[in-house]
């Protein structure tokens, strides 16, 4: 696995960094998710006034690479409207908690384990609560500020090639899923570099398996992938977390 990415790295292939907006994801998970994040972590418990919808713009944004994002594609931003995403087309970044997940555990009163529980599988057990937890926010954040950043700074390339796929009436790109696309693995980096800073003591003894079941992100485009594309998948991020340092010493094989 080392010898491709040295390989990758000699021919200048990978060309795409992680964005360096550690102040901005900090400042957005304290404005908008912290106190709600925090209170369940002592109680297990979510209550409808939480993860209340607002929107701000990426005006508010410190980090240098934000500041020129915003000069040249300035767009706004919805938080906890269920979903998100970076929407090109019409310049909207939307950050927010599962809709689906809160939803559905607010069918258990609000409280967390009972809702995991009573779900079918192991997997899904493990991945509810990880949906409310600080390392997965603010991967979300990270991923789609970095989209942001990615388009504004590359010529809009992401909205060139969503608009591509449209005009074919195709729900992925070249025949690869979005989810294991260059262009989406730039934004999955952001997760894994969240989590590597929760996780960073034990890194280094966690399987690429491990690292998957402690993301929900992760994990659920691992899952959702046809078989013949899992292995590609798999050998690209794992390339992008050795040029970026994230990949730990268990996760190689």
């Amino acid at each position: 696995m080392k010898d491709y990415i040295k390989k990758l790295l000699r021919e200048g292939i990978l060309t795409e960094k992680i964005a360096n907006i550690d102040i901005d994801v900090n400042m957005l998970y304290d404005m908008y998710f912290k106190d709600d994040i925090d209170e369940i972590g002592r109680t297990g418990i979510i209550t409808d006034d939480m993860f209340k919808m607002k929107q701000t713009n990426t005006s508010i944004l410190k980090d240098d690479e934000s500041l020129v994002a915003n000069e040249n594609n300035k767009c706004n931003i919805l938080i906890n409207y269920g979903r998100n995403f970076y929407r090109p087309s019409t310049n909207i970044i939307s950050l927010s908690v599962d809709g689906g997940a809160k939803d559905y555990i607010m069918r258990f009163d609000g409280n967390i384990k009972d809702a995991a529980y009573a779900l079918d599988s192991p997997s899904q057990i493990n991945n509810l609560p990880r949906e409310f937890t600080e390392e997965k926010i603010k991967g979300s954040i990270h991923h789609e500020l970095a989209h942001w950043i990615d388009d504004t700074m590359n010529n809009q390339h992401i909205r060139k090639r969503l608009d591509k796929a449209m005009e074919l009436n195709n729900a992925n790109l070249g025949g690869i899923p979005v989810t294991a696309s260059k262009m989406e693995i730039q934004g999955q980096i952001h997760n894994v570099k969240q989590l590597k800073n929760k996780y960073e003591n034990e890194w280094d003894n966690l399987t690429f398996v491990d690292m998957l079941r402690l993301s929900p992100a992760l994990n659920t485009v691992y899952r959702d992938l046809p078989n013949k594309f899992k292995t590609k998948w798999i050998r690209d991020l794992k390339t992008r977390m050795y040029r970026e340092g994230l990949l730990g010493n268990s996760m190689v094989n």
